[in-house]
């Protein structure tokens, strides 16, 4: 009987996936287009009111503690960080829980707690959760919950090459930011780390170019180097999210990377009425993949600025 409901599963589960994808590129498209035709959010309110950062207003900020669980992603963490869900456990919204927008005590749910800090569209806020669950748990019993330290799984959405963590051969414990690999971030931009204007500003091709630097330092010098089409994938989106959602402000950025913190009085610079949408993700993708593959090889160089440090 076991066999036959597995493989009932097995036929059916693919389908549902395929038809759930394809539901949120027609809603999420209804979206991207009335983006263009309705006022975006006012300064000031981009928060709605009564979440916790409206009008920039975040609420104390407590780094994790002994116990406290954190993961690869800086924009998890900050929220984990301002008490936005608990540090040990959150819940990834699945469609129907989502819908309700049923909460479960003191614990939001990982796509509406982002999609409110973020100004992230309800669609892209269903598929990340949704594909971040399919990664982790495919397959196995997980109760519809999740421990931060569970994003940490290598290969899953944690990935080498990263430009906030150093790879997982020098740095096993990924839930902590790497000062040095952030600071090259900036280096590689053409800006002072250590003495930021308020109007230092990210272009997006300063993200694709040093994604390639990391992925040919990681060639040349990580023998256990892993780049999957997941790490392809989150690597880009991490990228475009962060930078349109910040609006490249350096300043705001690096308080984000090396604290894990909301800046002061912030909120985000992307005010498009229904937020930051999966088509305006793919069009931030795209144009990071190809910023990538421009810069070519860059293993020859990577070994050369090796030799003079």
């Amino acid at each position: 009987m076991s066999f036959v409901v597995s493989l009932v599963k097995g036929i059916l589960d693919p389908i549902y996936t395929i038809g759930v994808l394809l539901g949120l590129v027609v809603w999420d498209g209804g979206l991207h287009v009335a983006n263009f035709f309705l006022p975006k959010k006012p300064i000031g309110a981009v928060v709605p009111l009564g979440t916790g950062g409206h009008g920039g207003r975040w609420g104390e900020y407590r780094p994790p503690r002994k116990g406290d669980a954190r993961s690869p992603c800086p924009a998890i963490n900050a929220l984990a960080n301002h008490g936005m869900f608990t540090h040990k456990i959150i819940r990834i919204a699945i469609i129907h829980d989502y819908l309700a927008l049923r909460h479960l005590p003191r614990r939001k749910e990982l796509g509406q707690a982002v999609r409110h800090t973020y100004n992230l569209s309800p669609t892209l806020c269903i598929q990340v959760p949704w594909i971040t669950a399919k990664l982790l748990f495919n397959g196995r019993d997980w109760n519809e919950q999740m421990t931060l330290d569970d994003l940490n799984a290598h290969g899953g959405i944690e990935h080498d090459a990263s430009y906030t963590r150093a790879d997982v051969k020098w740095q096993p414990d990924q839930s902590v930011p790497n000062p040095d690999i952030i600071r090259g971030l900036y280096e590689h931009a053409g800006l002072d780390f250590d003495n930021l204007k308020p109007t230092d500003t990210f272009k997006l091709t300063d993200f694709s170019d040093y994604l390639a630097y990391r992925q040919a330092h990681s060639k040349v010098f990580n023998g256990q180097y892993l780049m999957n089409s997941n790490g392809k994938m989150f690597s880009v989106a991490n990228s475009a999210i962060a930078f349109d959602v910040f609006g490249g402000n350096a300043a705001d950025l690096k308080t984000w990377f090396i604290e894990e913190r909301m800046p002061d009085n912030w909120e985000p610079r992307y005010r498009h009425h229904y937020g930051f949408t999966i088509a305006q993700l793919n069009l931030r993708s795209f144009q990071l993949k190809r910023g990538i593959s421009r810069a070519g090889n860059l293993e020859e160089r990577v070994k050369k600025d090796a030799k003079t440090m």
